[in-house]
Parts: structure tokens; sequence; C-alpha cells
């Protein structure tokens, strides 16, 4: 999977492990959630068995030893053929064959055509179990995905968790080119220097490589990867050239109207503000002015009343409160226990959002989401949620339409705009500095026995929600300011 994604991932793999990246929280709480859907889908097979050896030969051995006993369904079966080990998630019998069964914690959409119901890589990924096992001298069937039932499946009731999809016609036209990809790696794999590859946007997909840091270390903060809306193939063109700095594209290169006007304020240094829309924009707002943020989770796998899988759900708020004399008050709740967030969290809520008065957010359509959710499940307070919907006012709008500065480096995210506009707060200095490692430190300090770690990231987690709110804060104060 490694070497379909890009040969130089491959190498670094086996040559130079070292430079890959420090997991994050974040992505470790991917994989934990991963581990937690794959051992959730055993209990579909209560007759299968598992193959718990880590010593890849011992469980291959143990594999052939399972297959010879009479064992129908294997977990973790094991088998290498042409140098290359893989381990089915779930192999079962399908009378004198066997079916792949591959289980993901990705969820599956019934309404969209059958060719995007499966990520590519997720078929590639079968195409090379089925290569092995039949290389290995077994006869597959079928080769399929396990999924998540994320439009049906509403807890407490998890019995449809797990949608199973049939993809042989799709795994079976890439089985020609599994066996010259497996022959091309090992070549790969035996070079002493390493491949030439130039970066792009294969360095994101399907997954950020782990050594991306390494590979775009030279590239300068204002590239042209940060300029809006440029297609992969200029991009791609650009990189041939050699050519990453702004600075260094051609006056002649042909670009949008939009593109242009970013690639030309970069040497000036100069914001493109449109005072007159922003001040039209601000003279909506209505005190007292409340700028509020939740935090969420949203697990594969629901574990509270009502919940689908990876709906959203708040365990945090954070809410500042400015009176028309300027005064600023401070509000917020943080859910410690494993218990359901969402009831205390909206007493707390309703008791500090009043019923006059904007509702300040920084991309509205997220908070929005939460709110309707809340309303949708809290019905007895579906009409002062649906009052705080409709007084939601979206402070990214002026940093997507009225205000754009080179510092930006092409993003409009609250992360990148704070700095620039309220130098004294950034994010840089937190332990937790957006809302994925937000939503992984809260279920460490869940999880944790440790009073004084889970005191640690209980303040962590206020601070960094807190500033979320105080940084549209004081942006406000800026663009009032203009």
């Amino acid at each position: 999977m490694s070497g379909i994604q890009c040969h130089k991932r491959l190498w670094y793999e086996k040559n130079h492990p070292e430079r890959k990246a420090n997991i994050s929280r974040s992505l470790q709480r991917k994989f934990d959630q991963g581990e937690e859907v794959g051992i959730s889908a055993r209990k579909c097979f209560p007759e299968g068995g598992l193959i718990d050896a880590i010593d890849p030969l011992v469980s291959v051995k143990q594999t052939q030893e399972a297959i010879e006993c009479g064992d129908t369904c294997i977990f973790e079966a094991s088998f290498m053929f042409n140098d290359v080990l893989v381990r089915c998630d779930i192999l079962e019998k399908d009378s004198n064959s066997w079916r792949i069964i591959e289980v993901k914690a990705s969820t599956v959409n019934s309404t969209v055509k059958k060719s995007k119901i499966v990520k590519e890589e997720y078929l590639h990924d079968l195409a090379i179990q089925k290569y092995v096992l039949t290389g290995y001298g077994l006869s597959v069937s079928k080769t399929q995905l396990m999924l998540i039932n994320s439009t049906e499946c509403v807890y407490p009731d998890l019995s449809n968790l797990f949608s199973i999809k049939d993809v042989t016609d799709q795994v079976d036209p890439l089985m020609d080119k599994v066996h010259s990809n497996v022959e091309t790696f090992k070549i790969v794999l035996d070079r002493d220097d390493e491949p030439q590859v130039l970066i792009g946007e294969h360095c994101d997909e399907p997954y950020r490589c782990p050594f991306h840091t390494h590979c775009w270390e030279a590239v300068p903060e204002r590239s042209i990867f940060t300029i809006p809306y440029l297609n992969k193939d200029k991009k791609a063109e650009l990189v041939k050239k050699g050519i990453f700095s702004l600075e260094d594209i051609p006056a002649n290169y042909p670009l949008s109207q939009k593109q242009r006007a970013y690639v030309d304020s970069i040497p000036a240094n100069q914001p493109e503000i449109n005072t007159a829309a922003i001040k039209r924009l601000l003279s909506v707002l209505e005190y007292p002015i409340h700028f509020l943020d939740f935090e969420t989770d949203n697990p594969a796998i629901p574990r509270f009343d009502g919940l689908r899988p990876y709906q959203q759900f708040p365990f945090q708020y954070s809410c500042h409160i400015m009176q028309s004399d300027g005064t600023v008050t401070h509000h917020e709740y943080l859910h410690t226990d494993e218990s359901d967030p969402r009831k205390p969290l909206l007493e707390s809520l309703l008791n500090h959002v009043s019923a006059t008065g904007s509702v300040v957010v920084y991309r509205a359509s997220f908070e929005k989401g939460v709110l309707k959710d809340l309303a949708d499940y809290f019905h007895e307070h579906t009409l002062t949620l649906q009052s705080i919907i409709d007084r939601l006012w979206d402070q990214l709008v002026i940093f997507q339409k009225h205000y754009m500065h080179p510092d930006f480096c092409g993003s409009n995210s609250l992360k990148d705009v704070l700095p620039v506009l309220v130098p004294s707060l950034c994010y840089e200095n937190l332990d937790v500095q957006d809302g994925l490692e937000a939503q992984a430190v809260w279920n460490l300090m869940l999880n944790t026995k440790n009073e004084r770690g889970k005191n640690e990231m209980i303040e962590h987690l206020k601070t960094y929600c807190e500033l979320d709110t105080l940084a549209t804060v004081e942006i406000h104060k800026v663009l009032c300011e203009l």
C-alpha cells in the first residue's frame, strides 16, 4: 500500500524509518478507533477464532494449523507468498472456497453510485490479500468490505452497526497488476539510493505520508501550494520546473484573477481589505454579543442514546459575552466523566446564552449542526435552540471574502488568522492545538486512572477551548477598529 502511494515512502520505511513524523494524539485516536471497530466486527462471527501470534512465521503456522483442524472462520489469518505477508481481518469458509472480509472504520452510503461506495485504496488492500492467499494455495471466491452503517444504526441498538459489501467485481480487475507491483516494489526496496520522486498531492493521498515533513522541509511557507483553488496539474507543472516559492512564479504564468491577485500581493506584503463590506457585516450585530465555540466527539461506535456512528456530540463549550459597554465575561463547561455530556452541557449553555443578542462563531455550519442535533434530541428546548441558531453570525465570512493577508498563507482558518491580527495570541504553545487533538485528549482524560494526569488534561482542554472564543473576541475588536 505504501508502494502504490509513493516509491520513496516505501524505500524510506525500510531504510530510514527514523524520518517518520511522530504519531500525533489525534492520529493515534484514529488508529485506536480502527482497532476497536475491528474487535467489534468479530462479534458478528461468534464461531471465529483469533490468530494472536505477533511473530509472522508463528502466525502463519497457527493459521495453517487452524485450517487443517477444520476451522471455518479465522480472525487475523496470516499468509505469506512471494515475500509478502498479509493478515486478513476475517476469513470465512464458503463451501469449498474462502471469502476475505476486510473491516474498515469507514461508512457506506447506499444512495451513491456503486463505484463511489468504497475508496480505491480499500480495493487495493483486498487485491494484495487475494494475491497472497491464491499464491499460498487457497481458493478465494469473494472479497468483501465490512463497513460502518451510519445511516441506519442508532444507539443503543448496535445490531446493524455493520454492513457487508461484496466488491469482488471491483477487486478482480486489479489482480493483473498486483504481481508486477510486488516485483517493482522489491526492486525499489533493494536499491541503495532513494527513488527520485517529486512532492505533490500524492503526499496526502489517500493518507498523509508519515515522511511528509521530511520531504517538504525545503518548501517555503508562502509556497505554490497556498494558491487558492490551483488545480493539481498546475501544481505538478510548477514542481517539475522547480518552482515552489510564490515569488518565482513567472508574471505570464496562467492564473485566475483571484490567484494572480494573491500571488502579486506577496511582494507588497499588503493586506486586501474591504472595510465597507466589513462595516456592513458588523453593523447587524446586537448586544450582548456571545462568542461561542463547541468541542465535539464523533466516535465510530456510538455510546449515547439516539446517536448514529460518527455523529457529532458536544462535550465542551466556551462562551465569552461582550456587553455594549465593552465589558467581557467568560463561561464554560467541560464534561469530565463517561456519562452522556449533552444534557448538563445544554443546561449550562442555556443559563449563559441570553434570549437576545448575536452569537458569533467561526465556521457557522459546525455550530449550527451541533445546536440542531441538540434541538432534535431535546424537544423541550427546540424553540430556544432554534433562536440561537437564528442569531448565529459567522466571523469566517469576513476572511473568506473581505480580508486577505499574505501572512495567512492562503488559509482562512482561525489558527492562521489570529496571530496576524492579534500577535499576542497564538495556539503554538498550547498542549492542545486543534479540535481533533481536543477529541483525543478528552477520551484520554476519561480513561486515565491517574488523577494528576486527568486534572492536567482538563486544564489543557479548558485553555484551548477558551482561546477559541477569546480569539474571536480579539479579532472582533480589531475589525471594529478598522
